[in-house]
């Protein structure tokens, strides 16, 4: 069977269609002969052609539409992408900002409460609570008293005045049970005639730690704390007495 616009173009009607109608209303259609004319192998090749031609054109038009729905879906596939990637980029960034800022406030709590863990480090606290002055620093006994001794109970608690390291807890010759601390701003404090020991050399203090209790050993003549300052940490003693007091923590 040829296509109906191609065959409609090879059949050659000898005579027109005629239509009639009869009393009763009924129709009838004459159609007259119609003479095919046979096609030689040109017009064949030709009709084929046609035919090839139509179903290419029909082929073409339906890749180009597979080939547009195709390429919109991908534009609308990377649009979407697009919009995805800027969404997830988005809540990324907000989450770091807000990481951030919470890493800024724990830095700032962090440092506010070392500095204030500092500063309660820095001050200085009397080194025994209870007590007499029984000996001020200056000549006794035709030599100098190299500090000031506070003479207590056997027991007392001995502090440390602020915080230091302990450089020295040992038996010394003539203190007895000493110890030694070096203080954050160099100040060495001397503890002497201690009943016991509480530290370590090489031990950490913070202000108010005990260090060891009152007693009367090495060359003592009584229970007492003997108290000396070397400002510059060497073998240097100075005046105890204004140097607490400077601190508001002079005992005695």
């Amino acid at each position: 069977m040829l296509p109906t616009a191609v065959a409609a173009t090879l059949v050659v009607t000898a005579a027109g269609i005629t239509m009639a109608q009869t009393a009763a209303g009924e129709q009838r259609t004459t159609r007259a002969a119609a003479t095919v004319l046979d096609l030689d192998a040109t017009q064949v090749v030709a009709v084929r052609e046609a035919q090839a031609a139509e179903v290419a054109t029909t082929v073409e038009i339906a890749e180009r539409r597979q080939a547009a729905v195709l390429q919109t879906s991908a534009v609308k596939g990377r649009v979407e992408a697009k919009q995805r990637a800027a969404r997830v980029a988005a809540r990324k960034a907000a989450e770091e900002k807000k990481r951030q800022a919470a890493e800024k406030k724990r830095k700032a709590r962090v440092a506010a409460a070392r500095a204030k863990a500092e500063r309660a480090s820095h001050r200085w606290v009397r080194a025994i609570r209870t007590g007499l002055l029984t000996s001020d620093f200056g000549p006794r006994w035709g030599k100098t008293h190299d500090g000031l001794d506070i003479g207590a109970s056997t027991g007392t608690p001995l502090y440390a005045m602020s915080k230091g390291t302990v450089i020295l807890s040992d038996e010394v010759f003539s203190f007895g049970n000493k110890v030694e601390i070096r203080y954050w701003d160099g100040t060495v404090s001397w503890y002497g005639h201690l009943s016991r020991r509480d530290v370590r050399t090489g031990d950490t203090v913070m202000p108010g730690d005990q260090v060891g209790l009152v007693g009367n050993t090495g060359h003592s003549f009584g229970s007492h704390l003997h108290l000396e300052i070397h400002p510059t940490g060497g073998d240097n003693p100075v005046d105890p007495a204004p140097w607490l007091r400077q601190r508001g923590i002079m005992v005695g």
